[in-house]
């Protein structure tokens, strides 16, 4: 027996109220023991006494009370609250005991008490009375839970578990929700916390134990011999839980899913089993009432007991039935909790091969549609048992009722099974398909999403807009023929029965016309039992197309959680013990195709606290060591060796949305001394006063409110607060100012300076003078080391350091012109001269000369190359990046105290409260057009119509079937009611198909509608909404929701509209047969109604909340994702799998009470469904002498069983249209968001083909503000730049830089002023005009998936001849020409097959094809090496020479060659001349910043 109880949380053993049932379980065992020992000493000693039967009942209950007592005892001392075996226990006394009772009380009463006469002594009388008085209380006390003494309450709780089991099975303990969500619309902090046994983290726990052992059960090395497995291909090796595996095929979950969960799953199997068994009943009971109503003679009192029974057996059905229902639904809450966070747990150990092929959108959809899946399929996982049983036990009957005639209507159902399976085939072929065209367009959206302001840069949107609506086209078209399946399935299954049910009644009839007649007695309980088989029957066609769809899911889930896991490299032997990172005979690739990347014969010994440089020309596999040892490539052979912890700084930087502390911190402890010396030490401190709540900001997504070198440095100052072993920094310095990058190298890098000096650190650099203070260099080329020493070993060996020293010094001298001294570099070439004219004479002189040489072809003036250091400052000034999205603060302390709206940058995501509003419901009715709104209720209405109108001809027919089975042409006459029954019931089917088909097909097109709409909003939304909408959030929409459209939300509106069209139908027919059920009727529905308000109001707000905290869990799996190389150097993989199922565990806050509303309003609609099936018998009972037929008794009654699940079902898709309605209410809202301006410039406006002609720009008085609630950035700017002028924007951070450029092209639109380009105010522009005719190579170099080709020219405007040269130009020529299908090189997802330095490169060719007349720099070369940034400056000025160019000045080295300057700050000019009018004058601002920068002497 199932034991409901549980134990506190808290040890105390004491408890209160279970004090008292302990008493009274003492009273009635001593009262049994009296009975008992009296009754023995009757039987041994009279011979009146009682007989051997009687004994062994008082035996047994004697037994049965002194093991309640024990059970009672026993829930004392573990501090159970609550048992629902003695509840039952007691229940069934009381319930068995009652006739009993009141017999003995009558006959005490009512005779003599001579006790010759008695039946029963006195003795027996008084010691039932007191017996049964006890029982009654014991009942009374066990419908309550039994509180602990030391309980410690606490309101979040949920009170299910400290609740007794009467409320548990009646979930009267949600009544205190569902009255609040009643009054008000509830929020997150009205939910109960989630049971313990529910959190994410105790099943992953729980199912890992199982899931490796299977796994290593599946490990065919444990079976085969290695010769065995080398000789069959269909077995392949797979890197799993820190081991090689063999495996033939992906390892199924289902085993250990059903072994973690066995012991809900078998619990819920009996539930579903004793509840198939009574639903038997009621035609058993049905058969008794028809023929109590035939048979006159029977008492009143038989009938009434009829109605009782009938009244008790479907209550007790009702609590069974949602007893398993809210078992199965938990289950499957489960379910997806786990397979949620294994999904995200295996995302972050993935392998690179295994990356390649799993994009973003494609673990999305495994999280939120597959993972789904699996959570539906175990509501009706049972039916696959269940509904073989059911349809057994009905034939079974039946064969009793009608004989063999069954048999043929069986037939019907074996001919139905062939098409069934073939339709089966099909929809399991086309949910295969959707599920790849899903991923393909939640990948390419995705991407869309992250490259959002590249996409507005080029203008763009169109054309990612027409690649996403082209999958989406394929997709629907699926869809749609998924429709037509699902119809023909359902007029297969919903023809079924019923002809099941005709060709039965016309064998029965046809083979023995005399004695076979169809009676009441006979129709209504074969309807009866042929409604319990309709069903089974017709949910089989549901379940099949669900396992179908779980079928689909489990493959692609296994298939992923059988990918290769990132390998734990082996340790070369011999490696000694000062040696920090030690790399033998090293071979590594990155994947296992021809054209993969390797690094080859890599051997490196790094001593303990050495700082050893990495350098090397763009691709020759600096990043790709780095890797290597981290462990992120695959080993081919060899081995790596490190020492202690590691913190990785990579190219890109990562930053998560937190706070800028937070991300700092990195779940480690606050310590205030090394926190604001990790500050100070990362140049820090002064961007901190930028920032509106310091340090306690919060960063957007993707560092989104922060400049690139501002991204770079709080990355640097992470892994610097980590105080880890070992360093590995992938070329930081490459995205800040020089000066910065000389004070963090001083404060932070530095073997004499340094905060690490102590520490081994690895850097990845480009930055030339950084290299003498290193220990060791190793020179990079083609993916091996070509060399590796010291400094001055290098210069000396003339090997490949030598050689891109002196390319960098040609290259920059050619750059200059006359002169190396002015520019952030000078420095740097006067450092690398001075050390080679020491270390090597001879290639000082040799250089000079091609310097010479080279400025000699340039000018004809003379040269001096000045070789003298100066002295530089080594003052941090603010890195003049990016200005943030947030209003700056002149607060001067270090750590700023925030307030919170000053600290809040991501909004939080809006919930709708209160009814779903009628423009929602009206937007997707149109969506799916009116008039097929209207045809669906109109023909859906006339089959209900008709069904009703064959079930009342069928009564007709019933109770007149003995005498047209006597008339002269009886036979005929049945075989023509037949025909017309038959009729009736197969228009009724056809017209049902033909409706649902009809509105699924609107459906399908009005989720095409939504979903393009959406797509076009969300594209054309201006970046501050990007700014403050995580992308996880919008991604949630365009998966989850456009899921919900596609195939939830169609089903719960066909269903709803049908059940209430039926639910009327359905009420009528006892209406017609007993009007007297019209005031019963009424006030039951009344309560109906009630609590209908009750749960609609609380299951609409809670599937609200549950979609709004979906939302937070993918945001969070695509931060992980993209900084999960970083997340493994810090070992940070259990922090973030806890972070990732406390967000799982808040959605299912949410989610797990819509499951008990479910319940709660299932069981008490049911309760009023067996009040009008009371009502209903009872009437038919107390009238039958006026008239009432039993043909009509039986329609009625049946109608009345039906009302029950009419009613819940009603109900329920009500609630489920209303809760699936909130998907299209979410697409609403960002279908509605505010746009950008117009796309097109407007008609009347004639803009020439040729502009911008010139390249003039004149702004006049331009104000510019982010969004409304924030303060100004640019504050009234003037500005006139000239046609074919080059200037350079510079100033401080904060100074308007970027604001400007981003008001240049309408990302963020003037508050006042304007910007004229060539005498054309912009603002009458549209988008995609002015967009399209200015070019800007952004600093972030974005790649989408897809061709090369597809990346450099997306419309196909340029020939292969233009795409090479540009190429060419910008120095990718060879690589390209190297790559497998040259232009045609498939591009992952976000270009993650390329190198930084490489998309660097292709974002630049991209601007050299477009060419227009206004080209923007925003620090193009940041992520290239010093050779390639010459070249790239060079390309520039010679192809560029008759464009306006306009560089944003990150470093000042960059705006050298510029016409003029100008200086912003605080949204002004404050200068604007040329560079040497600047550096002239003492006084401006200029000048104050190349002197804080140490370019020039005070």
């Amino acid at each position: 027996m199932l034991n409901f109880c549980r134990k506190t949380d808290g040890k105390c053993s004491e408890v209160v109220d279970l004090r008292k049932t302990e008493f009274l379980g003492s009273l009635l065992f001593i009262n049994g023991t009296v009975l008992w020992a009296y009754s023995l000493y009757e039987y041994f000693t009279l011979e009146t006494g009682p007989d051997s039967l009687q004994i062994i009942g008082y035996t047994f209950l004697y037994f049965a009370l002194a093991v309640a007592l024990v059970l009672t005892v026993a829930s004392r001392n573990r501090g159970l609250v609550t048992s629902g075996v003695l509840f039952i226990f007691w229940f069934l006394l009381a319930i068995c005991g009652l006739p009993e009772f009141w017999y003995k009380l009558n006959t005490f009463e009512f005779s003599s008490l001579d006790e010759t006469e008695q039946s029963y002594s006195t003795f027996y009388f008084i010691n039932y009375m007191i017996y049964y008085g006890l029982v009654l209380l014991e009942f009374l006390f066990n419908c309550f839970a039994d509180t602990p003494k030391y309980r410690v309450i606490d309101k979040k709780s949920c009170p299910e578990l400290y609740s007794s089991f009467l409320n548990q099975i009646t979930y009267t303990w949600y009544d205190r929700l569902a009255t609040k969500g009643y009054k008000r619309g509830i929020v997150q902090d009205d939910l109960y916390d989630l049971n313990s046994r529910d959190q994410s983290k105790h099943l992953l726990e729980k199912f890992t134990k199982v899931w490796d052992d299977f796994i290593e059960t599946s490990d065919l090395s444990n079976s085969k011999t290695k010769s065995q497995i080398d000789n069959d291909d269909s077995i392949k090796p797979t890197y799993i839980n820190g081991k090689q595996i063999y495996l033939k095929q992906p390892p199924s979950i289902i085993w250990p899913l059903f072994k973690t969960f066995k012991w809900p799953f078998l619990g819920g199997g009996m539930y579903k089993f004793i509840f198939d068994i009574f639903s038997f009943a009621s035609p058993q009971l049905l058969h008794y009432l028809i023929n109590f109503i035939e048979d006159k003679s029977q008492p009143e009192w038989i009938g009434i007991m009829i109605a009782l029974v009938m009244f008790g057996v479907s209550c007790i059905q009702s609590l069974i039935l949602h007893s398993y229902f809210h078992s199965m639904f938990r289950l499957g809450m489960n379910i997806r909790a786990l397979l949620t966070s294994l999904v995200y747990r295996k995302s972050l150990y993935l392998s690179n091969k295994a990356r390649k092929t799993r994009t973003v959108g494609q673990i999305v959809t495994l999280m939120s549609v597959d993972c789904q899946r699996f959570q539906d399929t175990t509501s009706f996982i049972m039916l696959f048992w269940s509904a073989p049983l059911q349809i057994g036990l009905a034939v079974y009957f039946l064969w009793q009722l009608l004989g063999w005639s069954v048999l043929c209507g069986l037939l019907v159902l074996v001919l139905c099974t062939p098409l069934n399976w073939l339709i089966a085939a099909q929809m399991r072929k086309c949910q295969t398909q959707q599920m790849k065209l899903k991923d393909e367009r939640l990948k390419v959206t995705n991407e869309a999403l992250n490259g959002m302001k590249v996409l507005k840069l080029y203008a763009w949107e169109s054309n990612i807009q027409k690649v996403i609506l082209e999958i989406r086209k394929k997709e629907i078209a699926i869809l749609k023929k998924l429709a037509l399946l699902n119809a023909a399935t359902a007029l297969s299954w919903s023809c079924a029965p019923f002809l099941v049910a005709v060709v039965t009644f016309g064998v029965f009839v046809i083979i023995d016309p005399e004695n076979n007649v169809l009676t009441p007695q006979v129709t209504f309980v074969a309807l009866s039992l042929f409604n319990i088989l309709r069903f089974p029957l017709a949910i089989l066609a549901m379940i099949w197309g669900q396992a179908i769809q779980s079928q689909v899911s489990n493959k692609r889930l296994k298939e992923f959680l059988a990918e290769d896991e990132i390998e734990h490299i082996p340790a070369p032997e011999g490696i000694k013990s000062d040696v920090a990172i030690g790399v033998s005979n090293g071979n590594f690739t990155w994947g296992e195709e021809e054209d993969s990347f390797q690094l080859q014969d890599i051997n490196i010994n790094i001593k303990k606290g050495s700082l050893v440089a990495i350098v090397g020309r763009i691709g020759s596999g600096k990043t790709s060591l780095m890797s290597a040892l981290l462990g992120e490539m695959q080993c081919l052979s060899g081995g790596v060796a490190i020492s202690g912890s590691v913190a990785y700084v990579p190219q890109q930087p990562w930053i998560q949305n937190l706070s800028l502390k937070k991300n700092i911190l990195f779940n480690q402890n606050y310590h205030q001394l090394l926190y604001e010396r990790v500050l100070e030490a990362c140049a820090l401190t002064t961007d901190l006063k930028s920032l509106p709540a310091g340090d306690e900001t919060e960063i957007g997504e993707k560092g989104i409110n922060l400049s690139g070198g501002q991204k770079q440095r709080v990355s640097l100052a992470r892994s610097v607060y980590s105080q880890t072993d070992v360093y590995l920094f992938d070329d930081p310095l490459s995205a800040v100012d020089a000066h910065v990058g000389k004070h963090i190298f001083e404060n932070v890098i530095s073997s004499q300076t340094g905060m690490l000096k102590y520490h081994t650190r690895i850097l990845v650099t480009h930055g030339l003078n950084y290299l003498k203070h290193c220990d060791q260099i190793i020179v990079m080329k083609d993916g091996k080391i070509s060399e590796s020493g010291s400094y001055e070993q290098l210069i000396s060996d003339s090997g490949e350091f030598s050689e891109i020293l002196e390319e960098f010094l040609i290259e920059e001298a050619k750059n200059r012109g006359r002169s190396v001294s002015f520019g952030e570099d000078a420095d740097e070439v006067r450092e690398v001269l001075a050390d080679l004219e020491r270390l090597h004479p001879v290639k000082t002189q040799q250089i000079q000369r091609q310097i010479s040489q080279s400025i000699d072809r340039l000018s004809p003036g003379p040269v001096e190359v000045d070789v003298t250091l100066k002295n530089n400052k080594k003052v941090h000034t603010e890195d003049p990046d990016r200005v943030p999205l947030l209003p700056a603060s002149n607060g001067t302390a270090t750590v700023i105290k925030p307030g919170a709206n000053r600290a809040k940058l991501i909004e939080k995501e809006g919930v709708e409260t209160g009814q779903v509003k009628l423009n929602v419901y009206s937007t997707y009715l149109r969506a799916i057009g009116i008039p097929v709104t209207l045809l669906f209720i109109i023909i859906y209405t006339a089959s209900s119509i008709i069904g009703v109108y064959s079930n009342l001809y069928l009564a007709d027919w019933s109770d007149h079937a003995a005498e047209i089975q006597a008339s002269e042409q009886g036979s005929h006459n049945s075989t023509v009611r037949l025909s017309i029954y038959t009729a009736l019931g197969l228009g009724q089917a056809s017209l049902i198909c033909i409706a649902s088909t009809c509105m699924a097909m609107g459906m399908v097109v009005a989720s095409k509608s939504l979903h393009e709409k959406m797509l076009k909003n969300i594209l054309r939304s201006p970046m501050a909404f990007f700014d403050v909408t995580p992308l996880g959030r919008i991604l949630n929409r365009f998966s989850k929701d456009i899921e919900t459209t596609d195939t939830r939300l169609p089903n719960s509106l066909i269903t709803m509209v049908g059940n209430l069209v039926q639910l009327v139908f359905v009420m009528l027919v006892p209406i017609i047969v007993t009007p007297m059920i019209v005031l019963p009727m009424s006030i039951v529905l009344l309560g109906y109604i009630i609590l209908r308000r009750f749960y609609i109001s609380t299951s609409r707000q809670l599937k609200r909340l549950e979609a709004t905290t979906r939302s937070p869990i993918y945001s969070h799996f695509q931060e992980s994702i993209q900084g999960a190389t970083s997340i493994r150097a810090f070992r940070s993989i259990d922090h973030f799998i806890l972070e990732s199922q406390k967000r799982i565990d808040t959605n299912l806050e949410a989610y797990y009470p819509s499951i008990v509303a479910n319940r709660w309003l299932a069981v008490r609609l049911e309760l009023v469904g067996s009040c009008i099936v009371l009502f209903s018998a009872l009437l038919a009972v107390l009238f039958r002498d006026d008239g009432v037929t039993p043909g009509l008794v039986g329609l009625s009654v049946s109608y009345a069983f039906n009302i029950t699940q009419t009613l819940n079902w009603a109900v329920r898709m009500t609630s489920e249209l209303e809760t699936n309605i909130v998907a299209v209410e979410r697409i609403k809202e960002y279908s509605d968001t505010p746009t950008e301006g117009d796309v097109e410039t407007a008609p009347a406006f004639k803009l020439s083909k040729s502009w911008p002609s010139r390249g003039s720009i004149n702004i006049e008085d331009l104000e510019v503000k982010y969004r409304p609630e924030l303060d100004l950035v640019l504050k009234g700017l003037n500005a006139h730049i000239s046609s074919k002028e080059k200037v350079g924007v510079v100033g401080r951070t904060g100074a308007g830089k970027s604001s400007l450029m981003m008001a240049l092209f309408r990302l963020v639109e003037p508050h006042y002023g304007k910007i004229v380009i060539d005498g054309v105010d912009i603002t009458t522009l549209g988008l995609d005009d002015l967009r399209s005719r200015l070019t800007i190579v952004p600093q972030d170099p974005v790649l989408f998936s897809g061709t090369l080709r597809k990346n450099l020219d997306p419309f196909d405007r340029h020939s292969d001849a233009e795409i090479w040269e540009a190429l060419k130009l910008t120095g990718l020529e060879n690589v390209v020409s190297d790559l497998p299908g040259v232009l045609e090189f498939s591009i992952q997802e976000s270009g993650g097959n390329l190198s930084v330095g490489q998309r660097q490169l292709i974002c630049l060719a991209r601007a050299l094809l477009r060419k227009t007349k206004l080209l923007v720099l925003d620090e193009a070369a940041a992520s290239v090496d010093v050779e390639t940034d010459q070249m790239i400056q060079r390309t520039m000025q010679q192809n560029f020479a008759d464009c306006t160019v306009l560089t944003i000045a990150h470093r000042l080295q960059s705006v050298k060659n510029s016409d003029r300057i100008m200086v912003l700050d605080s949204g002004n000019v404050v200068e604007f001349d040329s560079p040497d009018a600047l550096l002239n004058d003492p006084t401006s601002m200029f000048h104050s910043m190349a002197v804080d920068a140490g370019l020039i002497s005070h």
